[in-house]
């Protein structure tokens, strides 16, 4: 794993992903929330612990691969 990759705070990430294009989906169970993106007519959709204290770097990783 690379090791420019942070860990980041859920808000943080949130930023990011709307950055890249990512729109709020809907509310998941608990404290998740879903962020979607269409790519190559498929639909990807990331889910976000708001609850987390901060998301790990291979969990980033494994987010940004998708798109």
């Amino acid at each position: 794993m690379p090791k420019s990759i942070p860990s980041l705070k859920p808000q943080q990430l949130i930023k990011l992903l709307k950055k890249a294009g990512c729109t709020f989906y809907r509310e998941g169970k608990g404290d998740h929330s879903l962020y979607s993106r269409v790519i190559e007519d498929k639909t990807r959709i990331v889910p976000i612990d708001i609850g987390a204290k901060e998301m790990s770097p291979a969990y980033v990783l494994r987010i940004f691969r998708q798109f």
